[in-house]
């Protein structure tokens, strides 16, 4: 399919065509709070495959889930701490939280410790894709591993943009660098990325 370019916020039409693209196993460029992002429907295994391989990463590094409320989680996560979310909620900058127990039938997004990354997104456009799909979207960085992070659509190689069904090329407030991660270990935050 013909990669498809949004470049201001999506009318009914466009994010109807943007979900069903998503939901057919299509993988999207989008901007985030943070920095610029490659991703796709987090519950389509194939899709998921697809984007290791276009950043020529290992599957043993898996990636950070984007999701609208931290309420959606337990979809995909055993006996979640509510510690951990209730000190996530009060970070100004939503961290990427990982998180033990990730359930069986997702264990492709969660490492060998069987933890799975999650971040609450406050992009409007984005909680709207989100919420359609009914499924959190993949967000790692839009490079190849180990290049630099794309903190502008400038910065993002032709081989990456060449490889995706979907560009969202819209303006929204970014800090140019990756979020936070933390996870919560015997009670104490414990910072993997500050």
């Amino acid at each position: 399919m013909p990669t498809k370019v949004y470049s201001k916020e999506l009318l009914s039409k466009e994010l109807n065509t943007v979900i069903d693209d998503l939901n057919n196993g299509g993988i999207i460029i989008y901007p985030t709070e943070t920095i610029w992002a490659i991703g796709c429907k987090s519950t389509l295994k194939k899709s998921v495959e697809r984007i290791y391989s276009i950043k020529n990463r290992s599957e043993t590094s898996p990636f950070v889930n984007i999701i609208d409320s931290y309420l959606n989680i337990s979809k995909y996560v055993h006996n979640i701490d509510s510690e951990i979310i209730k000190i996530a909620r009060e970070i100004d900058n939503p961290p990427t939280v990982i998180y033990p127990n990730c359930k069986k039938e997702f264990n492709y997004l969660s490492n060998a410790k069987n933890e799975i990354a999650f971040r609450v997104t406050p992009n409007k456009q984005i909680i709207e894709i989100i919420n359609e799909l009914n499924a959190p979207l993949i967000s790692t960085s839009a490079n190849i591993s180990g290049d630099d992070f794309p903190t502008n659509f400038n910065n993002i190689s032709s081989s990456i943009l060449n490889a995706v069904d979907v560009i969202l090329n819209f303006e929204i407030e970014s800090s140019g660098k990756p979020s936070s991660i933390m996870k919560i270990k015997n009670g104490e935050i414990e910072y993997l990325r500050k």
